[in-house]
């Protein structure tokens, strides 16, 4: 009888706006952006133009990613 491989366990990185780590960590939206907005995994979501307006693009962060980032930035803040 062949021998039956168990499946492994899917992860799901939840994924947050940069607006939830803004108020998280105490700093602006837009550092956030900054922080994020050319990082590989991060989300990027499309809303089409609309009344000739230009086109918005919002970032969904992945929680492990934020997390990371984050330590980078504040690392020696405390110190």
């Amino acid at each position: 009888m062949p021998k039956v491989l168990q499946p492994e366990p899917v992860t799901i990185d939840p994924h947050y706006s940069p607006q939830f780590y803004a108020e998280l960590w105490g700093t602006s939206p837009s550092t956030v952006v900054r922080w994020f907005q050319d990082l590989e995994g991060v989300l990027k979501l499309n809303r089409p133009a609309r009344n000739g307006k230009r086109s918005r693009v919002e970032l969904r962060i992945p929680f492990s990613l934020a997390m990371k980032v984050y330590r980078e930035h504040t690392q020696g803040a405390i110190e």
